[in-house]
């Protein structure tokens, strides 16, 4: 036996009934604005002509939902998967740089595994101070002023990255081959007070940007900063 509700609460019942039909009445925008809440609703599939049904529109809104997360998946494993592929590089760069037997041979290693196992197109790094080594690095004077700007610029203690710095630097760093540079990563030499830099630089202009993260870079600074210390002496 179905009970009947008092007359007051049916009256009650009716009334808010009345006002979420007047509201949407009033407000025919809702659901577009607040999709959510589509996806939260059961209703009869019942439309005709050329006007589309709330169902139509919940499952639209699904749909839509569903593709957000494919594509949020694809961007984790895409992720997950370049993460590796560094992680296996930079094990193998901190193998190499365990296995180097002087200051040129650390400095030689360097160039080549960047440049051919991290596919880079160019590669500088510039020390402060003076060696009679033969290596590839750049010896910089104490107190070259571009070089100690550039220092100051790693206030943070991490790498930059970015499109491309202003030319002045771009050329400092990469000297002729400044111009085919379109994205570059610069990574502090030194844990606390830098006493030099790598420059990273490729043609791809998205490959490193300001917004990427740089633990894997901070990793790569350190490996080397650490080969270079125990050689330099």
């Amino acid at each position: 036996m179905t009970q009947k509700l008092p007359s007051t609460e049916l009256q009650t019942e009716l009334s808010w009934e009345e006002a979420v039909s007047r509201y949407l009445e009033d407000h025919p925008d809702y659901f577009q604005r607040y999709p959510e809440v589509l996806s939260r609703l059961l209703l009869a599939h019942e439309t005709g002509g050329k006007a589309v049904s709330l169902i139509e529109r919940q499952v639209q809104v699904l749909r839509e939902q569903n593709q957000t997360l494919q594509r949020q998946l694809r961007e984790l494993v895409n992720n997950a998967r370049e993460n590796d592929v560094l992680s296996a590089r930079l094990h193998s760069f901190a193998n190499a740089m365990n296995g180097c037997t002087s200051l040129d041979d650390v400095l030689d290693t360097t160039y080549d595994l960047l440049r051919q196992e991290f596919k880079l197109d160019a590669v500088v790094i510039l020390l402060q101070g003076r060696s009679s080594s033969g290596g590839r690095a750049e010896w910089v004077a104490d107190d070259d002023r571009r070089l100690n700007a550039l220092f100051q610029q790693f206030s943070s203690g991490k790498p930059l990255c970015g499109g491309k710095f202003d030319d002045s630097l771009m050329s400092y760093l990469f000297s002729g081959r400044a111009s085919e540079i379109k994205s570059t990563a610069l990574i502090p030499l030194g844990e606390k007070s830098p006493h030099g830099v790598l420059g990273l630089g490729t043609h791809d202009p998205h490959r490193f940007h300001p917004g990427m993260g740089t633990v894997y870079l901070a990793r790569l600074g350190e490996l080397l900063t650490h080969s270079l210390a125990r050689h330099k002496g």
